[in-house]
């Protein structure tokens, strides 16, 4: 289903592209609402992008790329590939290229696994051909906890999927691109008091994803 431009173009504004001779290192950040800040008030200053530009500093400039809703797939629910941001973040021709989705593909409705891999390649070669020949760094997403005893989480996110598949899934994708990874899964296991609702992270679990990248940019 093609995502409503209506509400991409309702809350979303990506920056001028960046001037030659700059001097700064611009980071798209590629995701779902997990990188847009779904989980917070202060969407200027307490998503995981606003923490990561303020530990990396002012030679770098931090941006924001998330689609709340979205999937990598083209054939689940919210492709990200058919939102108007998404050939935007192409022609921005970022220096990095931060990119996680997947829980959205975890859904019953939306899962496949070999069609999911096999779009994940794609999708980064995407970004790793551009010709300014950008850093691309794919992430494991950050661990999901069910809302009740049965173990359901909340978006009728698969928990067993985003813990167990999508890890191996990414990693062999990075692997056999010879990219770059960033794990938020394993920094993130058992901290349940930094998610609002089990699934987004709340002010303080965004500085806790923040160091982890940064530590990695570093």
């Amino acid at each position: 289903m093609k995502i409503r431009e209506s509400l991409v173009k309702a809350y979303l504004r990506l920056p001028r592209n960046p001037r030659k001779g700059e001097g700064v290192i611009n980071i798209a950040c590629i995701g779902d609402s997990v990188t847009r800040g779904a989980g917070v008030m202060g969407r200027r200053d307490q998503t995981w992008e606003y923490y990561l530009n303020e530990k990396l500093g002012d030679d770098y400039r931090v941006i924001n790329c998330g689609i709340s809703g979205c999937t990598l797939q083209k054939q689940a629910d919210c492709p990200y590939v058919e939102s108007s941001l998404y050939p935007s973040t192409l022609k921005l021709k970022a220096d990095i290229y931060l990119v996680m989705l997947g829980s959205n593909d975890t859904k019953t409705a939306n899962w496949n696994e070999e069609r999911y891999e096999r779009e994940l390649k794609d999708f980064l070669k995407g970004y790793l051909t551009l010709d300014n020949s950008p850093r691309i760094i794919v992430m494991i997403p950050p661990e999901c906890f069910p809302y009740n005893e049965a173990g359901d989480v909340a978006y009728s996110i698969d928990k067993h999927l985003v813990d167990n598949v999508l890890p191996g899934i990414i990693r062999k994708t990075a692997g056999k691109l010879d990219i770059e990874l960033i794990d938020l899964l394993e920094p993130t296991r058992g901290h349940e008091e930094w998610y609002v609702d089990g699934v987004h992270p709340n002010a303080e679990g965004n500085r806790q994803i923040a160091e982890v990248i940064a530590a990695h940019l570093r």
